[in-house]
């Protein structure tokens, strides 16, 4: 593990919406957001493209959205029960399905012209296993080496967590340690407290979801980033920013 306390700042949704690309764009500028995701078939996904072309200095990752794949609606809507959508994902039909989906959507994001930094999940649906394994084996095919992972499982807004077992998360390292995928050490959700004069040692990845619009949690985050304090404690806190793409550290490093 590399020494010291380093910090990926990532912007999730890029391309959702006006307010959501506004605020990454606004955080951005002012240095605090190191890398970004984009859901490549947004409403708002050519607005994000063309502000990414314009702003060399926004990395940006993809976010794979496979809601339709899996039932699931907005805001917080599940057409099949978890045991349901546990077992249909059972059928190789599913992983078939799944796996075209998201080869497709890295294929658009390519086509654009954009060389992924990472690869993170619309409401954290890698930490699926049956979608964790597809998701690495199209990674691998296409090459991207770098991916969002928490060892704890994932919180939902609206919907049932995905929490990973002990065990479970131990073979999900291994798998990424063995096709040489680099992931943070940490994973930071602001929906539950945190303090960066806490902040272990190694890489962490902090999500958010910043918007200049009006929905609370995601105004929450916007107001957290662009509040001078923020960067201020970190630089009294000697917690260097990076990102997936710039992490500069060895695979060796990361484990």
């Amino acid at each position: 593990m590399p020494s010291g306390r380093f910090l990926i700042i990532n912007a999730d949704d890029l391309g959702i919406s006006p307010e959501v690309n506004r605020g990454i764009r606004i955080a951005h500028e002012k240095g605090v957001i190191t890398d970004s995701s984009l859901l490549i078939r947004g409403p708002c996904n050519k607005e994000a493209i063309e502000m990414i072309k314009e702003t060399p200095s926004l990395r940006v990752g993809l976010h794979i959205d496979l809601d339709l794949l899996l039932g699931w609606e907005s805001p917080g809507k599940e057409r099949l029960s978890r045991k349901e959508l546990l077992l249909m994902m059972k059928d190789p039909y599913f992983s078939q399905r799944a796996t075209e989906e998201i080869a497709g959507q890295i294929t658009a994001f390519l086509d654009e012209g954009l060389t992924p930094s990472h690869i993170d999940t619309h409401h954290h649906i890698h930490g699926f296993p049956q979608i964790f394994v597809v998701l690495l084996e199209v990674m691998e095919r296409y090459g991207i080496k770098a991916l969002r992972f928490s060892r704890r499982g994932y919180h939902l807004i609206g919907r049932e967590d995905i929490l990973l077992t002990s065990e479970t998360a131990r073979w999900m390292e291994r798998m990424l340690h063995g096709k040489g995928i680099f992931c943070p050490h940490y994973f930071i959700d602001p929906e539950f407290p945190f303090s960066f004069k806490e902040l272990p040692e190694g890489i962490t990845e902090l999500m958010v979801h910043p918007s200049t619009g009006e929905e609370a949690w995601r105004k929450r985050d916007f107001e957290m980033l662009i509040d001078p304090l923020f960067m201020t404690t970190l630089g009294e806190e000697d917690i260097e920013l990076i990102s997936f793409s710039g992490s500069g550290f060895p695979l060796s490093s990361l484990t």
